[in-house]
């Protein structure tokens, strides 16, 4: 969380019962959040962009806070509106522990504003690193209002039926082709011009992000590039959709593959008129593309498409939950069951097995999701932890050798002498291996973190579930492209 502007300044840092409560700073906005869960959930944006659901107690308590309420005031309404009884001192006690720490609370009369958002981090080790802004909102806002035109239902269903012809139409031709691929007659120069046009692409998938976002009325962000292990990806900021229903996010996830499928058509139309090949292989690496931007293990188009989908925010920190209230819980039962008093009455695994409420808070569909996804998440990282592991010591141990093998064909092809194909290839799999022993071993490294951070951190408070992020659209890019 950031730090409390309050509590440097000192507004409430004792709050006493009969003095005002503070005010929310200007700025901060309360509103209801479509979610899965079975109860109505509210969303809390603070001027930086940061966003967090709260449940309805924490929102009621928000709203009432306008600098001239009492507690005991307010404590006697919010009581009101929940139908139970809220003391002055429950109030103080939520003000200071919930609220506080965000830095939204002010009794001056000019409040310090608050500081800019902190430079982009990977909020999760499986989330995007190192995010460089290259396109400003300034200069993409013009383009993305342009386009939002394309989200016209009656422009966009045949445009989705014309994505669904020429996809048809390439494989159809490349069937042939695929059926007697070998390595004697492997394309490796339409592999190449495939993966360039791929990265061609990029800007275009972006601004369906950001289209879409447009087009529900919501803001967005610059455009940036980072890295997702050893791949190189881009997004756009759509921070600001949280406030739109599940569906418009959803659509809003999926803008960036609905605008690069749009470049299958033109690849279709060029491979139909020409005779060539070559575009049906770039429709090849575009859908390979967009099938591993799909994969919502990790934070790409494809995580925050389960999410909205399911209604379930944060899925990285519910899997976790998950997978810790069963580990807790079958510890605790095999503590009672061979009469272990220690084990089974150890307080750490029984704030860990309490956690399971707060799964419950999701209807049934949303929980079978999560289920799913949990049980996938653990196969890929046991898949993830082998490769790690297994292969990872191999790769070091032959990549010196690698490397000279690579010096060699560059100092041939630069000669002219030796086979350019096999030189390409060597040249190719030794940057291929560097990028993914940089990325797994970049992986690791944040993967500890995360874990130690998790042993360190602060535990949570009661209704909240932890900041969303908002950075819609990291599209896969490919290892080493």
């Amino acid at each position: 969380m950031s730090d409390s502007l309050a509590t440097r300044s000192g507004a409430v840092a004792a709050l006493p019962t009969e003095t005002p409560a503070p005010r929310l700073l200007p700025g901060v906005l309360l509103t209801e959040l479509d979610s899965g869960a079975s109860e109505q959930m509210y969303l809390l944006r603070l001027p930086n962009g940061r966003n967090f659901q709260i449940a309805g107690p924490l929102y009621h308590l928000a709203t009432l806070l306008d600098g001239q309420r009492t507690p005991a005031t307010i404590a006697a309404e919010l009581g009101a509106r929940l139908g139970r009884t809220v003391t002055a001192e429950d109030v103080v006690t939520i003000i200071e522990r919930k609220l506080v720490p965000l830095g939204i609370l002010a009794t001056d009369d000019e409040p310090a504003p608050l500081p800019p958002p902190p430079a982009p981090t990977m909020d999760s080790p499986l989330g995007v690193l190192a995010r460089l802004p290259v396109v400003p909102p300034r200069l993409l806002e013009p383009v993305a209002e342009a386009l939002k035109c394309l989200y016209v239902p009656a422009v966009a269903l045949p445009l989705l039926a014309a994505i669904a012809v020429a996809h048809l139409y390439s494989y159809q031709q490349l069937a042939p082709l695929l059926a007697t691929l070998s390595p004697t007659n492997f394309p490796l120069l339409a592999v190449l011009v495939a993966m360039i046009c791929v990265q061609l692409v990029l800007p275009w998938h972006e601004l369906g992000h950001a289209a879409a976002a447009r087009y529900f009325g919501a803001r967005h962000g610059p455009m940036s590039i980072g890295f997702l292990g050893p791949m190189f990806v881009a997004m756009v900021e759509v921070t600001d959709v949280w406030h739109l229903s599940r569906r418009q996010r959803l659509v809003v996830d999926l803008g960036g593959v609905y605008f690069q499928s749009m470049s299958v058509i033109v690849l279709a139309v060029v491979a139909a008129l020409t005779g060539s090949t070559l575009p049906l292989w770039v429709v090849l690496a575009m859908d390979i593309g967009m099938l591993m931007n799909l994969n919502p293990l990790f934070k790409l188009d494809g995580y925050w498409a389960v999410s909205d989908a399911t209604g379930i925010t944060n899925l990285h920190q519910r899997v976790g939950q998950q997978l810790g209230t069963l580990t807790a819980g079958v510890l605790l039962k095999l503590g009672r069951l061979l009469h272990i008093a220690r084990l089974a009455e150890h307080p750490m695994l029984q704030m860990i097995a309490a956690q399971e409420n707060q799964l419950r808070a999701y209807g049934a569909s949303a929980r079978v999701a999560l289920v799913l996804f949990t049980t996938l998440f653990v196969l890929s990282l046991l898949y993830f932890l082998l490769v790690l592991f297994v292969l990872l010591p191999a790769l070091l141990l032959s990549y010196p050798l690698l490397v000279a093998a690579a010096w060699e064909s560059l100092r041939g092809l630069l000669a002219g002498e030796g086979d350019r194909t096999v030189q390409l290839l060597t040249l190719a799999q030794c940057a291929f291996a560097t990028l993914l022993v940089v990325g797994l071993v970049s992986m690791a490294v944040h993967l500890v973190r995360a874990w130690r951070g998790r042993n360190t951190g602060a535990a949570g408070m009661g209704g909240w579930t932890g900041g969303m992020g908002g950075l819609h659209g990291p599209g896969w890019r490919g290892p080493g492209w």
